[in-house]
């Protein structure tokens, strides 16, 4: 039967007092013993000196049998005296007296010089009396022994006597130290179950109220830390039941996602069985989940060749993936085919896993087999028709050149366009103060000429006129400054002629044709080069270089936002270079966009208006023309830089 922590400790305190207790009993009847034996001995040596000293003259003169009758007397009351006998013997252990009640036989120890010794006097504790022999000079100077027994019983009744009341005591303090841990180990019990049915709240997620930590001793640690582990417990178990309720939406998003891909998924553990496909796996090669399911892609007709599956495990197990490795299948209809697989390992269910991707080739091969079958057929045609080929070569030279100028027409028209919005304001402006000013000086005729004009009137149209002279004079200036603008960038562009330029002035002739562009789109500009920065180059090409980066910020940067900010800097470098950054904060461009920005015909807004020529055009301007490098820096949510590291004296004039 298991005893509970309670009566462990009390049992335990209990023995640990009677061990305690025992010990102390034990201790004191070795040390009253020890007591009563020195008192004893101490005792019959006075007893020796004194019956020496009162029997030698006796003794000396023969006449110790006159002491008969006083010993007989003496002895006669066990009360009167602890001496029990007398024996007198001479030299040759021949009784001379005896009074008392002599034993059967003196102790033969003491005879042969034994017992316990003190001086002269040897002693021997036998039942409760105490023998002693001592040496006395009996007549004719002869020695003799007095051999004499004392009682022991009284001091053996006041030894147990204060054994008993020892033991009582003991016995009396053991008792109320059991009844005071008792006691004690009732109020920690308590505290205890309190700890345990709040440890069996916390094991069932419900969390009682906070334990009482008021004690101040270990317990009230252990209730704070208790009290604290449940908070953080439930906390966790909060964080947890979160943490489950997105995995599970995760999970749900996953599969869905992992049904509905065009692309055939499937997933086996690390022995290769399968675990997971999805539809378009069946789709393909006409295999459902219960015919692959729990068994290797080996067991069923799916590999043209059986070593195929050994290869592609050999490559996974050496390489960790397999990236687009080319294999044979059997395909739906049970013809040949061919697939490349990717795959990557993941965890799920906390084991290793593999995900593998299937994309279907068949087509692809074919029709490169026919391509060189075609090929190897048509060489002698090749050959015949070679010089047709160069013709189609100049034709495709001359067509990406006149579709180059179409995107510099294009990027013209765009500013035309903007030109033309841009100057309806203020001619408009204009057009509306001219009008004003006409009714106006009708009016002010009308007044003349009918006598009725008065100063204030005159005042008053004088004020008109003046204000409306000035409207007109200041948006046709701006119209003015629109067109020099407009056609500067023009005539550049159009004939590019290398010349001495300021690069702020023409980036801000740029931007200013692109002025209502930037305002639909809610887009601050803002410009970081230094006033004072000429370049001898081509200013045409720099308007088409900012041109086509204007464009293609606002065809993409700043897709499906409401604002967005456009920086342009530049700054000098050592060795007579310059360096221009085109930054924006947009969304950015993912890394296989940025690595294809300036390929020819790509774009992301095929079937949109683009044609994939802008950035391309910037380019070979940079490297071509301006002799130059140019360098995109973008990664998602993070805007794009676009930065041109140019001559200020640029090359020799290039051929158009």
């Amino acid at each position: 039967m298991s005893l509970s922590l309670r009566a462990k400790f009390v049992v335990l305190s209990a023995v640990v007092q009677a061990v305690v207790v025992a010990l102390l009993i034990g201790n004191s009847l070795r040390l009253m013993d020890q007591a009563v034996n020195r008192n004893a001995v101490r005792v019959a040596h006075e007893y020796a000196v004194t019956l020496n000293l009162t029997l030698s003259p006796y003794a000396n003169s023969g006449r110790l049998g006159e002491l008969s009758n006083y010993w007989t007397e003496m002895l006669s009351d066990p009360q009167d005296s602890y001496l029990r006998y007398i024996v007198i013997l001479d030299g040759h252990e021949r009784p001379v007296t005896t009074a008392g009640q002599r034993p059967a036989e003196l102790p033969a120890i003491l005879r042969n010089g034994g017992g316990e010794g003190f001086n002269s006097v040897r002693t021997w504790q036998q039942g409760d009396t105490l023998h002693a022999r001592a040496p006395i000079l009996l007549k004719d100077n002869k020695v003799g022994s007095l051999n004499f027994g004392l009682s022991t019983s009284e001091l053996a009744k006041a030894r147990d006597e204060v054994v008993l009341q020892s033991g009582l005591i003991s016995l009396a303090g053991l008792g109320l130290g059991i009844l005071l841990f008792y006691m004690f180990s009732q109020g920690i019990g308590r505290r205890l179950r309190t700890l345990t049915a709040q440890a069996e709240t916390m094991f069932k997620s419900t969390f009682g109220r906070p334990l009482p930590d008021t004690a101040g001793d270990e317990i009230e640690v252990y209730a704070r830390s208790l009290n604290t582990m449940g908070t953080a417990l439930r906390e966790r178990l909060q964080q947890l039941e979160a943490s489950e309720l997105r995995l599970s939406e995760s999970e749900a998003r996953f599969k869905a996602l992992f049904d509905m891909t065009p692309v055939p998924l499937t997933v086996t553990d690390r022995s290769g069985r399968i675990i997971g496909a999805n539809q378009a796996l069946s789709r393909v090669f006409g295999y459902g989940p219960e015919q692959m399911i729990g068994r290797r892609s080996n067991e069923f007709k799916f590999w043209s060749d059986p070593s195929e599956r050994d290869r592609l495990w050999q490559l996974y197990m050496r390489d960790g993936a397999v990236y687009g490795e080319i294999a044979g299948i059997v395909l739906k209809d049970g013809s040949p085919g061919k697939v490349a697989i990717w795959s990557s390992t993941f965890t799920l269910g906390g084991a290793d896993a593999i995900i593998w991707a299937l994309l279907d080739l068949t087509a692809e091969v074919k029709a490169k087999q026919d391509l060189e079958d075609l090929n190897a057929s048509l060489e002698t045609r090749v050959r015949e028709r070679s010089a047709d080929l160069e013709s189609a070569l100049e034709t495709l030279q001359q067509t990406q050149h006149d579709l180059i100028a179409s995107e510099k027409m294009a990027s013209l028209g765009s500013l035309v366009a903007g030109i033309a919005h841009e100057l309806n304001t203020p001619i408009g402006n204009s057009l509306l103060a001219s009008t004003a000013l006409a009714d106006k000086v009708n009016a002010f005729e009308a007044q003349l000429s009918g006598g009725t004009l008065r100063r204030t009137a005159l005042t008053s149209y004088s004020d008109e006129v003046r204000m409306a002279s000035s409207l007109i004079s200041s948006s046709l200036q701006k119209a003015a400054n629109l067109i020099a603008s407009f056609k500067q960038i023009a005539v550049d562009q159009t004939n590019d002629q290398r010349r001495t330029f300021n690069l702020l002035s023409a980036v801000l002739d740029t931007t200013a044709t692109y002025t209502p562009r930037l305002k639909r789109a809610n887009c601050d500009t803002a410009y970081h080069v230094p006033p004072s920065l000429e370049l001898d180059s081509y200013p045409g090409s720099f308007y088409q270089i900012f041109t086509n980066l204007l464009n293609n910020a606002l065809a993409h940067a700043f897709e499906g936002r409401d604002h967005g900010a456009i920086t342009i800097s530049a700054q000098e470098l050592d060795g007579a270079m310059v360096e221009i950054t085109f930054a924006d904060d947009g969304i950015g461009m993912a890394e296989d966009v940025r690595r294809h920005v300036f390929d020819p015909f790509f774009t992301t807004k095929m079937g949109h208006g683009g044609t994939g020529l802008g950035m391309n055009i910037v380019y070979n301007i940079v490297t071509g023309v301006l002799g130059g490098r140019i360098a995109v820096e973008s990664s998602p949510g993070a805007g794009a830089a676009v930065r041109i590291t140019v001559p200020k004296s640029s090359p020799a004039k290039y051929s158009q």
